[in-house]
């Protein structure tokens, strides 16, 4: 008999173990809403089988809401839940605004009463100062009133693509859901962003079905002049497909349609001309897909409360950080008196744009291509300026405002899209020696539970 010997190496047979199935995944109850929480969502607690209470999270719903639900996944401490009956709604509902309410992920709370609504948000303010220290009876003295945008004003929005056996679906996933969800009418976005999203979806009913399948989404900015629209896909345009998108940006006043293969940089397919935004009257060109404030009108709040505090400051030399395009540069440069502004942005092709407006111009405007990630602002580079202004991505500027607390100037105006890292920020700021002065939020994203906060602080000490 042939012995066949083990190899000491070679790892023994796993035995596979049943998948444990979570218990209460598909468990109802019924439930009375405790309160909103951070996302949007209401909040509430159910007593499971085993006499534990357990914390839910339930879409759809406003405090006093008594609903039953059943637990559909594990999430974060606790569990999402959906409504499967409405027992009795709190009187402070409102109809949604937008027939896809339920099923889409987009809005979290067309259903409260709008001045909950503005409560609500100006609340998560105070919150967020709070956490930065700040008494809760000062942070409601700082904290303004909400500049809220208006429905149909979001000028920029990326939508989702499948195309399918059962046809072509353009829009934004369903809540929890990588399901594409058409949706012919949206109460936030612009109605040129609609348009387009509809004569896309015929433009790729009529394309060959396997190249329309490449498309996995497409990203539309309503610049001045036009639309500027970036399809990202798995796979390059053949010359049919380039000739139907020249065809087809012709059509609807798309300014230029660019295509995005994979990681690859973006490649122009129908350039009509170049997108462009205004500034304090500056034509500012905009690079494809390029950050711009969701909508004009919390642009503008943003700016005028850039203008509000330099009358106050009266500043003769500004730093504008992590400054895009411009968005605030310019009211800094040109509004009131003329004043220098050093612009730093780290995206090389925003960097060459503003460049290129502020050689047009003639403002007093220095751009600088510099990450202030890793080399922010410090030490005898900021000794030259009297004020600092700051408007991260969502990240935060945590280097920069360690740097600002140790050599910061006397004033610094910080634009924050997140109030999570904004506290941050403002705990370090507030470390090193600043106070804060002044809080607006400014609401771009309507019935979401995005908001951002524009800050005023004032030296006080020296670290």
């Amino acid at each position: 008999m042939k012995h066949h010997h083990r190899n000491p190496r070679a790892r023994g047979g796993r035995k596979r173990q049943p998948s444990r199935r979570d218990p209460l995944i598909g468990f109802e109850a019924d439930v009375t809403i405790e309160q909103i929480g951070a996302r949007g969502d209401g909040i509430a607690h159910v007593d499971a089988p085993d006499g534990k209470s357990v914390l839910i999270y339930v879409d759809c719903v406003l405090p006093g809401d008594t609903v039953r639900v059943a637990l559909r996944q594990k999430r974060g401490d606790g569990y999402g839940a959906e409504v499967i009956e409405e027992i009795e709604r709190s009187g402070a509902f409102n109809p949604p605004r937008c027939s896809h309410f339920k099923e889409c992920g987009g809005c979290a709370l067309q259903h409260m009463d709008d001045q909950d609504y503005r409560n609500w948000k100006r609340d998560k303010a105070k919150v967020a100062v709070q956490r930065a220290g700040i008494d809760p009876e000062d942070a409601e003295h700082l904290v303004g009133d909400v500049e809220i945008s208006p429905p149909a004003s979001r000028r920029r929005a990326g939508f989702s693509v499948h195309v399918g056996a059962t046809g072509v679906f353009v829009g934004f996933n369903g809540r929890f859901s990588h399901t594409v969800l058409n949706v012919p009418d949206c109460a936030v976005l612009r109605p040129e962003l609609m348009t387009f999203r509809a004569a896309f979806v015929v433009f790729l009913t009529a394309c060959p079905a396997d190249h329309a399948r490449n498309i996995k989404e497409v990203f539309v900015t309503l610049a001045n002049n036009g639309l500027d629209v970036v399809i990202h896909a798995s796979q390059d345009p053949d010359l049919d497909m380039r000739q139907d998108l020249a065809v087809f940006a012709d059509a609807n006043n798309i300014a230029r349609l660019s295509w995005k293969t994979g990681d690859r940089a973006d490649e122009p397919v129908a350039a009509r001309h170049t997108p462009l935004v205004s500034f304090e009257g500056i034509d500012v060109p905009v690079a494809p897909g390029g950050f711009l404030q969701a909508t004009h009108e919390g642009e503008q709040a943003l700016v005028n409360a850039v203008k509000d505090a330099l009358a106050e400051i009266a500043p003769k030399h500004v730093a504008d950080l992590f400054c895009g395009v411009g968005s605030f540069t310019f009211a800094l440069a040109l509004s009131g008196k003329r004043r220098s502004v050093t612009a730093a942005e780290s995206d090389p092709r925003a960097v060459e744009l503003l460049q290129y407006a502020v050689g047009q111009s003639g403002s007093p405007i220095k751009v600088i291509k510099r990450d202030l990630f890793r080399q922010p602002l410090g030490g005898s580079e900021l000794s030259g300026f009297d004020l600092v202004v700051f408007d991260p991505p969502r990240a935060g500027a945590l280097a920069q405002s360690e740097a600002l607390a140790v050599d910061g100037p006397e004033w610094i105006l910080a634009v924050s899209c997140n109030p999570a890292t904004f506290t941050r920020d403002m705990q370090v700021l507030r470390n090193g020696g600043y106070e804060i002065e002044k809080v607006i939020p400014v609401d771009q994203f309507l019935w979401s539970s995005h908001l951002e906060l524009f800050a005023v602080l004032r030296r006080t000490t020296k670290s």
